[in-house]
């Protein structure tokens, strides 16, 4: 590897100590680092961008209404989603998207009181955009029961992406849930890999209203069950109710140390930087970080994050898909 050059303003004992993420990631996984720009928003900087018609979108099964409401998002992350409430109007809408050349889907919703986000209904309806369509599909989930794990596996989903939370005092109080515990999730986690789903645990850095908090048991917790790969964000406090909107997130440096714990618990798992992460200068520290401590791919990375990557000898690959793909990707079996 090339020395890294200096880079103003990041902490120099932090780079030194992320560094051995990225010799684990090197050793395990080679140069090739991937930048990611999904189509379901517009994203460009100097040195990324992405050219012509979406590849991969994101579709609400419950459009923008959740039951939860929980502090973490209130329900916004569904509003860039396409609505397809019910089985019909999710295949019209997966045809109309196979014409316009996508190539992926991404189905969610909002979860209810339990925690769960409704998918039974559209199974079916999985499966046959699989096998009619042929459609990439992955189902970013809330907790599920074994009826479910299994259906999602009939289905033959390709993927399955789930936030793992680490700590049953943020589940009681950010995400409402205080009938729910760490087990819940865990045993969500062991339901998916069991039915023999492809499994992609997301954990949400700062989730306990901008503090660090549960985040490395949830890490333990999934490198216990065999995921195929780890997608790390942010909390986005701004996404959140009025309470939550006044936090500041973590620092840069506390995240960092969090995708470093990961890649120290999880050397030959891809880990990726996933969309959700604020913006503005910490999101190019924290990207920055992120390079050091060996992750695989960033998602919408920072201005001049590319360039720095190929400054220190990686090898920036460019993909307009979902960065959770990322573990097919590294076996060969789809293209980026």
């Amino acid at each position: 590897m090339n020395p890294p050059p200096p880079l103003e303003g990041l902490d120099p004992k932090l780079c030194e100590e992320l560094g051995e993420g990225l010799e684990i990631k090197l050793k395990n996984f080679g140069r090739k680092i991937y930048f990611h720009g999904p189509g379901f928003k517009h994203y460009e900087v100097e040195d990324f961008s992405i050219k012509g018609p979406p590849r991969f979108v994101d579709i609400s099964v419950t459009g923008r209404k959740c039951e939860l409401m929980c502090d973490h998002c209130a329900s916004k992350i569904l509003w860039h989603m396409i609505p397809a409430e019910t089985p019909e109007e999710l295949w019209r809408v997966c045809e109309e998207l196979k014409e316009k050349g996508v190539t992926g889907i991404l189905i969610s919703g909002g979860s209810n009181r339990d925690g769960v986000v409704e998918l039974h209904p559209f199974l079916g309806t999985m499966k046959r955009i699989k096998e009619e369509l042929g459609l990439f599909v992955t189902c970013h989930v809330g907790l599920v029961d074994e009826e479910l794990a299994n259906g999602l596996a009939e289905a033959g989903v390709d993927a399955v992406l789930i936030d793992i939370i680490g700590d049953n005092e943020t589940i009681a109080k950010v995400y409402k849930l205080p009938h729910r515990t760490t087990e819940d999730y865990e045993r969500s986690l062991r339901l998916l890999k069991s039915a023999g789903l492809k499994i992609v645990p997301h954990v949400i850095i700062g989730l306990h209203y901008g503090k660090i908090k549960g985040e490395e048991k949830a890490l333990e917790m999934i490198a216990e069950n065999d995921p195929d790969a780890l997608v790390l964000v942010v909390v986005m406090p701004y996404y959140g109710k009025a309470s939550f909107q006044l936090l500041p997130p973590p620092t840069p440096e506390e995240s960092a140390r969090i995708v470093l714990t990961a890649r120290k618990l999880m050397p030959d798992v891809p880990i990726m930087i996933g969309c959700a992460r604020p913006a503005g200068p910490d999101r190019v520290k924290f990207d920055l970080y992120s390079i050091l401590a060996g992750v695989n791919g960033i998602a919408f990375p920072a201005e001049g994050v590319v360039s720095y990557a190929k400054s220190i000898g990686l090898e920036p690959v460019l993909s307009p898909s979902c960065c959770s793909t990322v573990f097919m990707v590294e076996a060969g079996v789809i293209s980026p």
